[in-house]
C-alpha cells in the first residue's frame, strides 16, 4: 500500500512537472521593432509614442507585446568600456524608456552586434556604432541590458561579427549563456542573416533565415522558399525568424495578406515594421486577424510545411493542436489573377472535412471532392479545418 501512494504522488508530481514544463513554452513573439522605417533615426518620443500606438491601435490586444529598439541608441563607451546611450536622442536614458514601455503592459527589446561595430556603423555612417558591439564586454553588456536597463529581448546582429571573421557559434554560444544566466525568460536572436547552424536551434529563441527583407513581393517569396526546408531545425519555443513585417509598408492589399498569412503559418516571430502611429484601417485590421494570429501561436508550436506546388500555386499545411487540426495556406505566386481547384486530399483531408476561411471569417462547408478558389495575383486564401 505503502508503495502504490509513493508511485501515485511520483507520478501526480511528473505530470505537473510536464504541464509546468509545457505550459512554460514561449510562443513566436510578437510586437514591432524600429529598424524597417526608422533605421538608425530613433529616439525616445517615438519610442514611446510607439508603444502608445501598440496599445490605442488594438495590436496590444490582438497580442502584440515586445517593443524592440534597433541598432541607432548608441553613445560610444566610456573609459571603463560601459557602453553609453546617446543623450541627445535619449535625454531620460535606457532605464527610463524601459520602464515606460513596461507601464504599458509591454515588453522592451534591445540590440547590439556580436562583433566590435554595429550594423549602423557601416551602412548608416553612424559613428557611435563604431566600438558599441558587444565584443570583449559580453557580461559587462548583458548586465547593463537587463540588469540595470530591465530589458525584456536581445537581438545580436553579424556586421562587425562578419567584418572580423569571427566563428558564428563561437562568437554568439557566450552571449547566450550570459543572458540566460541573468533570465532564461529573456528572448534571445541571433542575427545572422542566414540559418546559423543545428548549434543554435536549442540555444536561441530565433535565428534569422535570411538577408533583411525589403517591402517586395519579390522579397517575401525569396524568404518563404528559404524557410521551406527549414521546419525541421523548428521546435517549441525555437524558431526560424523571416525577419520584419513589412505590412502597411507599400505593397498590394493582397500582398501585404499573403506576407502575414505565410509568418503565421511558418511561425515566423510576428514583428510589425511600420510606423504604428499612422496605420490604415486596412493594415491594422490585417496585423490583428486573429483566426491567423492564433496559427501563429498555436500550443502544437509546427510550422507549415509546403504539400504541393502547381504552375503558380502552393499549397502549404500546418498541424495545429488538437486531433486532425490543420490549417491550409493556397497561395498564387504568379502575376495573375488564378482561378484553382482545390481537393481535399491535396492538403491530406476527407472530403467531409469542415472548412472555415480565416480571412473571410466564415465557414465554408465541406471541403468536397472538389471546391473552385479564385485568388488574386500574389493572393492567398487560407484555410482551418474545423
Amino acid at each position: 500500500m505503502f508503495r502504490l501512494k509513493l508511485s501515485a504522488s511520483l507520478l501526480t508530481g511528473l505530470i505537473l512537472s510536464v504541464s509546468t514544463l509545457h505550459a512554460q513554452v514561449k510562443a513566436p513573439i510578437m510586437g514591432w521593432s524600429s529598424w524597417n522605417n526608422f533605421r538608425v533615426n530613433i529616439d525616445e518620443k517615438m519610442l514611446r509614442e510607439q508603444a502608445d500606438a501598440m496599445v490605442s491601435s488594438g495590436l496590444y490586444a490582438a497580442g502584440y507585446r515586445f517593443v524592440n529598439i534597433d541598432d541607432g541608441y548608441f553613445g560610444g563607451r566610456d573609459k571603463d568600456g560601459k557602453l553609453l546611450v546617446n543623450t541627445a536622442k535619449f535625454p531620460s536614458g535606457m532605464k527610463a524608456l524601459a520602464d515606460y514601455i513596461h507601464s504599458k503592459k509591454l515588453k522592451a527589446g534591445i540590440y547590439t552586434d556580436a562583433g566590435n561595430n554595429t550594423c549602423g556603423s557601416y551602412y548608416d555612417k553612424d559613428p557611435n556604432g563604431t566600438g558599441s558591439g558587444i565584443y570583449g564586454h559580453i557580461d559587462q553588456d548583458c548586465n547593463l541590458f537587463f540588469k540595470e536597463w530591465g530589458f525584456d529581448f536581445l537581438k545580436v546582429d553579424w556586421c562587425g561579427g562578419e567584418r572580423m571573421k569571427l566563428d558564428e557559434q563561437t562568437a554568439y554560444t557566450p552571449i547566450i549563456k550570459a543572458v540566460k544566466a541573468i533570465d532564461t525568460n529573456i528572448v534571445f536572436n541571433i542575427c545572422r542573416w542566414q540559418f546559423p547552424g543545428e548549434w543554435a536551434i536549442k540555444q536561441a529563441d530565433s535565428w534569422r533565415v535570411s538577408g533583411d527583407i525589403s517591402a517586395k513581393f519579390s522579397s517575401i517569396l525569396h524568404i518563404i522558399d528559404l524557410d521551406a526546408d527549414l521546419y525541421k531545425y523548428a521546435s517549441p519555443g525555437h524558431y526560424n525568424d523571416m525577419d520584419m513585417l513589412q505590412v502597411g509598408r507599400g505593397m498590394s492589399y493582397d500582398e501585404d495578406k499573403t506576407h502575414f498569412s505565410m509568418w503565421c503559418m511558418l511561425n515566423s516571430p510576428l514583428l510589425a515594421g511600420n510606423d504604428l502611429r499612422s496605420m490604415s484601417r486596412q493594415t491594422i485590421d490585417i496585423l490583428t486577424n486573429k483566426e491567423l494570429i492564433a496559427l501563429n501561436q498555436d500550443k502544437a508550436f509546427k510550422q507549415a510545411t509546403r504539400v504541393l506546388k502547381d504552375a503558380n500555386i502552393e499549397i502549404w499545411v500546418k498541424q495545429l493542436a488538437g486531433k486532425n487540426a490543420k490549417a491550409i495556406a493556397i497561395m498564387n505566386r504568379g502575376d495573375n489573377d488564378a482561378t484553382y481547384d482545390f481537393s481535399a486530399d491535396k492538403a491530406g483531408l476527407s472530403n467531409n472535412t469542415e472548412l472555415r476561411d480565416l480571412w473571410l471569417h466564415k465557414k465554408l462547408g465541406k471541403a468536397g471532392a472538389l471546391r473552385r478558389f479564385d485568388i488574386p495575383k500574389h493572393g492567398i486564401i487560407v484555410l482551418k479545418t474545423v
